[in-house]
């Protein structure tokens, strides 16, 4: 999982599976990018905002009709600016140039509170070491004074939504937190808010619970104020941010983060290149969960799974293991007792190797803790044991350079691939699909 935080003049916006920045204050002037962002990717488990009953005295409303709206909205005294444009690959943040002032954003797009709305810009994309990536990036999209909050989710994009959806948007100028809620067949049938007390500005936001029924789905958000009035009106609902659940799906995924999505530190699962299930040409349901052990994936695999009743089950699992000192024998045990209850469902279950690490690359950003010195022994047990299941996929090979490492070119912050990366995976899954579904 990017976020925005305020600055005199403007905004500069900083990041949230991967995480944001803490706020800032600066001269207009001054350049301004003292603080890390935290890895969405990663800290998502610590992430997730509280249902109303846990923080604020709200009516509930859900199961209510989805057209009812609470409170006025708060009129700004400021001209806003709010620019979008689209994602570039492998770019941790966008360097906004306007009216003297640098400004930066960790999500391809910024609102800027600013005396002239008319005023020229310039937004350029930036590598984790600082090098421009691309010079004036076309502007999609240009609003002034927006009414709403702009939802960044691609679901649109992809053959199926996600059991666990992330729910993104572009940061509102203004807001203290959010308020979010997803809705079936025109009921709103949960509502979360984002931490008010956190010190990162939001941008996003995984749902931990899984979306299992069948039905219409669409969710929303809107930017509220330190005292819960609406800075906003609710997003528009439009194709992005809108999905159907249906089950019998034939091939399904099982896995953590790296089936799951996101890269680039703060591009969260919601956007489609960071996704390896874009780059299948056959449709896999995403079952991924950020974060999970094998074990959590064994917990789960009654409640996520079978609703779906899938023929193949992708499995891929083991990273989050041998990089939090898990040993591999354990990691095949949990493999096995999933490989079991597979073959007791009539599913077919495909196992494919573990990602590797890049050490050099984690201690670079900073994100997360190094790995055990002995993680690359634990990785191999687990890939040894995959290799001697009757149906596999060896994607580590693919990505993994002379040293054992995870080719730093393929992950900018050491654990998770990024786009070229996510495509590798997506390309050797089809590639099994396409000789499997051959040999029928």
């Amino acid at each position: 999982m990017l976020r925005i935080v305020p600055i005199v003049l403007a905004l500069i916006v900083c990041f949230s599976n991967l995480g944001f920045m803490g706020g800032h204050s600066a001269n207009q002037n001054e350049l301004v990018d003292d603080h890390a962002p935290r890895n969405h990717l990663t800290q998502d488990k610590n992430a997730q905002a509280a249902p109303i009953n846990e923080v604020y005295n709200f009516e509930d409303l859900t199961e209510s009709s989805a057209q009812e709206i609470l409170g006025e909205v708060i009129q700004r005294d400021e001209n806003i600016l709010r620019l979008y444009w689209e994602i570039i690959p492998n770019a941790v943040k966008y360097e906004i140039l306007i009216d003297g002032a640098t400004l930066y954003a960790y999500t391809n797009g910024i609102e800027i509170p600013i005396d002239d709305v008319h005023k020229k810009f310039q937004v350029n994309a930036i590598s984790l070491d600082g090098t421009t990536l691309q010079n004036k990036i076309p502007i999609t999209d240009i609003d002034t004074n927006p009414l709403s909050p702009r939802t960044t989710t691609e679901f649109d994009k992809m053959n199926y939504p996600p059991i666990y959806p992330v729910y993104s948007w572009i940061p509102v100028s203004g807001a203290n937190h959010y308020e979010i809620e997803l809705i079936k067949d025109d009921k709103i049938i949960r509502r979360y808010f984002t931490d008010a007390n956190s010190s990162d500005d939001d941008f996003d936001l995984y749902d931990k619970t899984p979306v299992l029924d069948e039905g219409e789905y669409f969710w929303r958000v809107r930017a509220l104020t330190s005292d819960n009035q609406p800075l906003t009106n609710w997003s528009d609902k439009n194709s992005s941010n809108s999905f159907a659940v249906k089950h019998q799906i034939r091939f399904c995924a099982l896995g953590d983060s790296i089936t799951h999505g996101g890269g680039s530190i703060s591009v969260p699962p919601s956007t489609a290149i960071y996704n390896w299930e874009t780059y299948c040409a056959i449709p896999v349901k995403n079952l991924g969960r950020s974060g999970d052990t094998t074990a959590e994936l064994l917990a789960r695999f009654e409640n996520d799974v079978l609703p779906f009743r899938p023929e193949v089950l992708f499995i891929m699992a083991g990273v989050n293991d041998y990089r939090a000192n898990i040993l591999g024998w354990e990691s095949v045990e949990n493999l096995s007792l999933l490989r079991d209850k597979c073959e007791r469902n009539g599913i077919k279950p495909v196992f494919m190797t573990p990602t590797p690490l890049n050490p050099a690359q984690i201690q670079k950003v900073n994100f997360v803790e190094l790995p055990p010195v002995d993680w690359q022994e634990h990785q191999k047990f687990i890939c040894d044991w995959i290799k001697s299941q009757e149906f596999y996929i060896d994607v580590n090979e693919k990505l993994t350079d002379a040293d054992g490492n995870l080719i730093e070119s393929l992950s900018v912050d050491g654990l998770h691939p990024d786009a070229e990366g996510k495509k590798i995976i997506g390309e050797a899954v089809a590639a099994w699909l396409d000789k499997y579904l051959n040999l029928k």
